[in-house]
């Protein structure tokens, strides 16, 4: 998960030191990385998918439906609604399968990137204590000489706290992290997340699959209260029975109308949010190649003595913050398409094996 940094070109005698302040500090406590294992995401999905509850409880599901189907269609006396009832039943409960299966990689994706980018946050923040650290001992020394005040020393001690409780929250939050990542694939333990691979690009003008459940249930409402209407339309029926089926058939079109316009502008809200992540993402990458640039131009300057060791220091954090952005990009656009998936009825991550 830690970035690799170029290593400080130094030649002069304070190498030593210097190489000391520049070490990017990125990994968990010992006594934790010792004690978790670490997992890819396509891993973690897939531990979802064949341990995880929600997945699980939906195979059941299905199993049951399609059990009752073969009793039904077995049964010679069944009646067509009897029949079709459990025809329907069966339908959903292979489409709830399904749409249980983009949950999971969903789940999943939210819970290990959410791992993931807050590892990458205490990466960056080690170095921006460090980075503070530094500033606190410059501006003490300012004092001594009397080219600082002591407002400046008390500033940069309030700035060095707050770093190390952003760091201290973080550290915390990992272990939290790793609980929810543990819970989603069902299986327990301590969890560390590798970098996630390169997401898949966005589908353009992605559609809603005639299979997602909310939708297959509003229309086997409308079939059902169409076979009714054909059940009460002939002479030994009731005309009031045959009015009644008719405005039943009609209220059921109506739902079915308002939800898939529903389902669209969900659909239409999860297509733009993927564009935009996939958009911010590639502009995520080339400020960190913007960052890596001037990082080593700044070794370069360090070595030939025209920026400072404290300088340099900062110019390693710059390149630490744009990468820490990369990876929150990188996270963004993963569960866009997790996001877009589920919204879909279709898998977009290519995790759904």
């Amino acid at each position: 998960m830690n970035e690799a940094l170029p290593r400080p070109l130094l030649t002069r005698p304070r190498s030593l030191l210097v190489s000391a302040l520049l070490l990017g500090v990125a990994v968990l406590p010992i006594a934790q990385a010792q004690a978790a294992t670490t997992l890819t995401l396509p891993q973690a999905v897939a531990s979802a998918l064949t341990a995880g509850a929600t997945v699980r409880d939906a195979q059941a599901g299905a199993v049951s439906a399609s059990s009752t189907l073969k009793a039904v269609q077995a049964d010679p006396s069944t009646l067509a609604a009897a029949l079709l009832t459990a025809q329907q039943a069966n339908t959903l409960a292979q489409a709830n399968l399904s749409q249980a299966r983009l949950t999971a990689v969903q789940n999943a994706v939210n819970a290990f990137t959410s791992l993931y980018q807050t590892q990458a946050q205490i990466d960056q923040q080690k170095l921006q204590v460090q980075v503070d650290e530094k500033n606190l001992q410059v501006a003490q020394v300012k004092l001594s000489t009397k080219n600082g005040t002591a407002l400046d020393v008390e500033n940069a001690q309030n700035t060095l706290a707050s770093s190390r409780q952003a760091l201290a929250s973080a550290q915390a939050q990992i272990v939290v992290n790793s609980q929810k990542l543990a819970n989603v694939i069902g299986k327990p333990g301590s969890y560390t997340a590798a970098t996630p691979p390169t997401p898949p690009k966005v589908r353009v003008n992605t559609t809603l699959s005639t299979n997602y459940p909310t939708l297959l249930q509003d229309q086997q409402a409308v079939d059902a209260a169409a076979l009714a209407v054909k059940l009460a339309n002939n002479e030994f029926t009731a005309r009031v029975t045959l009015d009644q089926a008719k405005t039943k058939l009609a209220s059921a079109q109506s739902d079915l109308s308002t939800l898939q316009k529903t389902l669209n502008t969900t659909l239409a809200t999860a297509q733009s949010g993927a564009e935009a992540a996939q958009a911010s993402y590639q502009t995520a990458i080339q400020a960190e190649a913007n960052a890596q640039a001037t990082y080593k131009q700044d070794n370069v300057r360090y070595s030939s003595g025209t920026i400072s060791a404290v300088q340099l220091l900062q110019s390693q954090l710059a390149l630490k913050k744009a990468q820490y952005a990369r990876a929150q990009a990188l996270v963004s656009l993963w569960q866009a398409l997790a996001t877009l998936g589920s919204a879909s009825g279709q898998d977009q991550t290519g995790l759904a094996q």
